[in-house]
């Protein structure tokens, strides 16, 4: 029996169709991530041409110019194709995460998670990620990037990026974070510099010699408060945003730096050696962390986060 209280449910609102497919949608993020057809081909087990048609198909339906092709650069998004792209990326997950949420795959992990990492901090941190989160949650696809924290909190802004990682130097307030570990900056000399064999140095002890600065916004910002902290003005005679470069410029005895204390070789890159020292008095710690505008974040995206803490250990090791 009918119950005639009832109300009945409105008609739905006939949607008009979409002007795209899933499958070209795919192609146009495989075609914009990688910079050419045949590498988005290549990536997606496809043929060039399959996925060209793809693209030729979307523009057409949507009546605009998503990439400029060009034999010798590849494809790059015009601006329509910049505009839609963070909408794409949305459109790609919601379908992702719309397939894990019922039935069979209900319990299933799976889409694409897009990671930003302060260049400094990818190399010690990426390759673990990447190996963990692929042996527990195969499903899920990290994207990444490298960058200062400047474009990277541009890029997660822009929903461009799920989560970033680096040092909790000037990230907003507002961001949600889990912290991986803490490291402190140290006094970084050459080798055969008259204060090397020393157990801790205070900055005075420098203030008066030339300095390499790594210019890179989280350590530049961290430097510069640790020198001015101890009323020091640097005499800064270069600066460069490269890692290496800068220990290198150290090794051959042209300033000193202050560096985050790491397990790393004291060998640079041209062969010399440089030696790490302890700050008298240490100045602050600063956490390694991985941050993200927005809070819940989905289960794909939480996955990485959980897997992330459990390379505290590791993290620790590296920072020791």
């Amino acid at each position: 029996m009918i119950d005639d209280d009832r109300q009945e449910l409105a008609p739905a609102r006939q949607a008009p169709p979409l002007p795209f497919t899933f499958r070209q949608l795919e192609c146009f993020l495989a075609v914009a991530e990688s910079g050419s057809i045949s590498r988005a081909a290549a990536r997606m087990r496809a043929s060039d041409s399959a996925v060209a048609d793809s693209i030729t198909a979307m523009e057409r339906s949507l009546g605009v110019e998503l990439f400029r092709r060009q034999r010798s650069r590849g494809a790059t998004l015009t601006s329509d194709g910049l505009t839609i792209l963070p909408i794409a990326r949305r459109i790609l997950t919601d379908g992702a995460e719309l397939g894990a949420s019922v039935g069979r795959h209900s319990h299933a992990i799976v889409g694409p998670v897009r990671i930003g990492l302060g260049g400094t901090l990818a190399s010690l941190i990426l390759p673990q990620l990447l190996t963990m989160t692929m042996q527990e949650h195969p499903g899920i696809h990290i994207d990444y990037r490298t960058g200062d924290l400047t474009t990277l909190l541009d890029a997660a802004e822009r929903a461009e990026l799920d989560l970033i990682v680096t040092f909790d130097l000037d990230v907003p307030p507002e961001y949600q974070r889990v912290s991986l570990g803490t490291t402190q900056a140290m006094l970084v000399v050459a080798e055969d510099h008259p204060l090397a064999a020393l157990d801790a140095v205070p900055l005075e002890m420098v203030a008066e010699e030339p300095m390499v600065l790594l210019d890179i916004v989280a350590s530049r910002i961290y430097t510069l408060e640790i020198m001015s902290g101890r009323g020091i003005t640097p005499r800064i005679v270069h600066r460069t945003p490269d890692y290496e470069l800068c220990r290198s410029l150290v090794g051959r005895g042209l300033g000193y730096t202050l560096l985050m204390k790491r397990n790393v070789s004291t060998e640079t890159w041209d062969g010399r050696r440089v030696v790490y020292l302890p700050l008298d008095p240490p100045p602050r710690p600063v956490d390694v962390l991985v941050t993200w505008p927005h809070s819940p974040i989905p289960p794909r995206v939480a996955a990485v986060v959980a897997c992330a803490k459990r390379l505290r250990s590791e993290v620790a090791a590296i920072m020791s």
